[in-house]
Order: structure tokens, then C-alpha cells, then sequence
């Protein structure tokens, strides 16, 4: 069982992260004090330590918890990019990096170790992460009990400045035929412009040459929110899939890749309770195959539950942006009354 202690740092974490992710801002009528607008790629992140810290055990213990896998990728994919940098050179340009960590170690002010997430602090759409404690030893047990903390709270930081950017470039065909055939509204990213589609199954791809991406959307009858159960969501996703989704042989089809688990979240932040999937699809009787991330919604008023599905296709690249950007749009889901 977890000490009090222990629970306290991790409510204290979480109240933060709820804080920034309301997205709160400084000033009058929400009008964001930072005219600077954020710079870096995503997942990219500065960590500005004392160099003392950097060569240490410590700055071991950041780099394995920052450089973590992303969840459920057929190779391993580092979640964070990390630059480093002292202190007295943190200035200038390197304020307006998107994502920044600073550890500051100070016997004389801390009394316990905490993390400290704030939201637009040197620029927009920034989050900057305070790791405030006594000693490095004190550091070290709190990476080693909440280390995965930083990583979700950076992934979470990118969901939400993909989710701003998909408010503005999403593709309207995409959005309109899951509207008109499973009331539902999405956005998703531009550039899907091939789609099969029949009055169960809608399937819509970029068919791009390197980086491919597909979604999908199918429903069936359910009776309540037990068939949100995750065993059950795998087995009508193959049973769909095998229906739909062909490979390059005759026979082959669809699957999901049983001897990696999947990952599963229950989200209880819309009208309707949901379940968000990551896992591994493969072709039987083929040789293709890559990652997956689906979100089903179980639809009380019309007794049924609604998937979402996005799939990568990219055996010569590197895969977590694509499935960022595909999660990030199906957190954009709104079922339609």
C-alpha cells in the first residue's frame, strides 16, 4: 500500500495536470499574457540542470524515464527527445521551447520533493515542468516511484496542441460521413482522400507512399456498457476487420497481433462512457502489419457501440508521430444527439 506521502505527491501532480490541460491562461478575458509562440517539435523536450546532477545517477534516472517507449509500437520509439542544458544558459531561445524540465535542487528551500506542471510560462502553448527538491537522492526515489508522470504528462501536452491544430485543419469529408452514417463528429488530419464505405463500414485512407495512415468506423448492437469490455472489443474488431480488410493474397485479412497485449483506458470525459485501445494489427497469410489505436463508445440512446479506429502502415519509418496524431483526432470524438 502506498504511504500518505506517496498519495499526496501524485493528487498534487494530477491537480496540476487538470489545471494545465483546462488550458488556463493569464490576464483579463483569458487573453494569454505570452505573445512568443512555443518553437520545437513534438515530443521534443529541454532539460536544464545543474551539470553536477546532469553526470549523475540523476541525470541517468531522467534520461531512461524520458526516453521510455512509446506505448505499443512494433520497434521501440523513444516517447521524448531530450536536449540538455546548464542553467546559466537557459535564456533567450531556449525559454520558448514547447516542453522544458528544470530541476532545481535546493536544500534551502525544499523541504520534499514535487513536481510542478504550468502551462504557458515564457510562451503560448508551452508546458514547463518544475522538479523542486532537497537533495538528488530525494529525486531519484520520486522518479523511481512517479517517473512515468513526465511522460504522461508531456504525451498529454501534445495531444492537446494537436487537438488546437485539428480545431482549424481537419478534413470535412471525413467529419461529414461520420456524422451522416454514425452520428458522430471527428476531426481528423487532412489528406484522406480515398474511402470504401457501405451501410456498416467506413473505411478512409491517405494511401500514402511512405507514412501511411487509415481510419475506420463501424458500430453493432450492444445492450449496455459491459460491451465496452476490452475482450469483447478485440473480438468484434477482428470479426470486422476480416470481413473488410483484405491483404495482398487471396484468403489473407485483418487481425489483431495476440502476442502483444494491448493497452486499454476507460475515458469518462464526454456524454458518453468510452474505451481507448492501443495494440498491434497483422495480415494473416501476408506480411504486413504495424500499430493500432481504436476508441469505442458505448451509445446508450441507440443501443449500440461505435468504433473508431486509426491504423499505421509504415515498415520503412519510424511510427509514434502518425499514432499521435491518430489518437489525438479520436480524442475529438462527440457523439451526436
Amino acid at each position: 500500500m502506498k504511504s500518505m506521502k506517496q498519495s499526496t505527491y501524485l493528487l498534487y501532480v494530477c491537480m496540476l495536470a487538470a489545471l494545465w490541460l483546462a488550458g488556463c491562461t493569464s490576464g483579463k478575458k483569458g487573453k494569454v499574457l505570452v505573445e512568443k509562440r512555443s518553437t520545437g517539435l513534438p515530443f521534443e523536450v529541454v532539460v536544464v540542470s545543474e551539470s553536477k546532477h546532469w553526470k549523475s545517477v540523476l541525470g541517468e534516472r531522467l534520461r531512461d524515464e524520458l526516453e521510455k517507449p512509446y506505448p505499443v509500437l512494433p520497434q521501440r520509439e523513444a516517447t521524448s527527445r531530450i536536449s540538455y542544458c546548464e542553467p546559466y544558459h537557459f535564456n533567450g531561445l531556449m525559454r520558448y521551447v514547447r516542453n522544458i524540465l528544470l530541476v532545481d535542487i535546493n536544500d534551502k528551500v525544499y523541504t520534499r520533493t514535487k513536481l510542478v506542471a504550468e502551462n504557458d510560462v515564457w510562451a503560448s502553448a508551452q508546458l514547463v515542468l518544475r522538479l523542486q527538491s532537497p537533495s538528488s537522492v530525494d529525486v531519484e526515489k520520486f522518479l523511481i516511484e512517479h517517473g512515468d508522470t513526465l511522460n504522461t504528462l508531456i504525451r498529454q501536452a501534445e495531444q492537446k496542441r494537436y487537438i488546437s491544430y485539428l480545431a482549424d485543419y481537419h478534413s470535412s469529408f471525413v467529419d461529414k460521413s461520420a456524422r451522416e452514417q454514425f452520428h458522430l463528429s471527428i476531426h481528423a488530419p487532412e489528406g484522406f482522400d480515398s474511402f470504401k464505405e457501405d451501410s456498416l463500414f467506413f473505411w478512409v485512407s491517405n494511401n500514402a507512399n511512405s507514412g501511411r495512415m487509415d481510419m475506420v468506423f463501424y458500430d453493432f448492437p450492444a445492450k449496455d456498457e459491459q460491451d465496452l469490455a476490452v475482450p469483447r472489443l478485440i473480438a468484434m474488431r477482428d470479426s470486422v476487420m476480416k470481413r473488410n480488410i483484405s491483404g495482398s493474397f487471396a484468403g489473407s485479412y485483418m487481425t489483431t497481433e495476440k502476442r502483444v497485449d494491448v493497452q486499454s483506458e476507460t475515458i469518462r470525459d464526454q456524454q458518453a462512457p468510452s474505451v481507448l485501445i492501443r495494440g498491434l494489427w497483422r495480415v494473416e497469410g501476408d506480411m504486413m502489419g504495424g500499430p493500432f489505436v481504436s476508441r469505442a463508445f458505448w451509445d446508450k440512446a441507440r443501443h449500440r457501440v461505435v468504433v473508431a479506429e486509426g491504423f499505421v502502415y509504415a515498415p520503412e519509418t519510424n511510427k509514434k508521430n502518425y499514432m499521435h496524431r491518430l489518437e489525438s483526432s479520436l480524442r475529438t470524438i462527440q457523439l451526436l444527439p
